[in-house]
């Protein structure tokens, strides 16, 4: 996975950094930038995986937790240990390119951000390389003994190299595709266990989730191409010491996707 946020059972965070699919300039969702918070205590680190290497590589976090999809299909074994599920179906996207990305934090509703982060606050990530091209928006809440964080970037991919913006976005997904379900960059301790395909979720669209069963932390990142639109949503999350399990972490993950792509159409 590229860019992962990892958060920490103190209470840190660290949001990915921005995926940008654009040649020459990787500033995507799956590397960490930093969510600043006054009077922060020592933030163990929450991945979230990013871009650049994939949806699964995060830089330097500690703790990390993930999820989101929608429904839970039942999985079967592939390559490195992990489970492949049946696609999932059912959300509309967009009718054509966008040069232009509104802002990540009005496309998902209070009450769905509420239920997969409660009482948690709202921000855009700081240090972040937004632009009207690409923005991301982090929800947390990191005390407890349920912590959650939700990441929600939006990606609108120009044209490269005599493409078009959508072949452009197409290729960029692919390699994201590539790096997050051969779990490239997870680092030590963290195992990625499933990988789902997501259809009539926008053009394309996957799911991985990944554990760190040492750290007690479960991580699910939902990446989805709708024209040459990228949505990448990280949930990752705890409770107590106890994963956020795979279904949940993707379900979250894969509504908040849906939430998105309504409110782009």
């Amino acid at each position: 996975m590229s860019g992962s946020d990892r958060y920490s059972s103190g209470g840190e965070t660290t949001p990915h950094t921005p995926r940008n699919g654009q040649e020459g300039r990787r500033s995507g969702s799956h590397r960490a930038v930093r969510e600043r918070r006054p009077h922060r205590r020592r933030r163990a680190a929450i991945m979230l995986a990013g871009v650049g290497t994939g949806v699964v590589a995060c830089a330097a976090a500690a703790f990390a937790l993930l999820g989101g999809g929608d429904g839970g299909a039942s999985g079967r074994a592939v390559g490195n240990g992990a489970t492949e599920s049946a696609p999932m179906t059912g959300t509309p996207t967009i009718k054509a390119e966008r040069s232009l990305v509104p802002d990540a934090c009005t496309l998902v509703g209070d009450d769905l951000a509420g239920r997969l982060a409660p009482g948690a606050a709202r921000n855009q990530a700081d240090g972040y390389q937004a632009d009207d091209r690409q923005n991301q928006c982090v929800w947390g809440t990191y005390t407890g003994d349920r912590k959650r964080q939700l990441t929600v970037e939006l990606r609108a991919i120009a044209a490269a190299a005599q493409r078009t913006p959508t072949d452009a976005a197409r290729t960029a997904f692919a390699s994201e595709r590539e790096d997050d379900e051969s779990g490239k960059g997870l680092p030590a301790g963290r195992e990625l266990t499933e990988k789902r395909g997501l259809n009539d979720v926008g053009d394309e669209g996957y799911a991985v989730y990944s554990v760190d069963e040492g750290q007690g932390s479960g991580e699910a990142i939902a990446n989805i191409r709708a024209i040459n639109v990228l949505v990448t949503v990280h949930y990752a999350g705890s409770d107590e010491r106890d994963p956020l399990p795979a279904d949940a972490a993707v379900d979250g993950a894969v509504e908040a996707v849906r939430a998105v792509l309504r409110n782009l159409t």
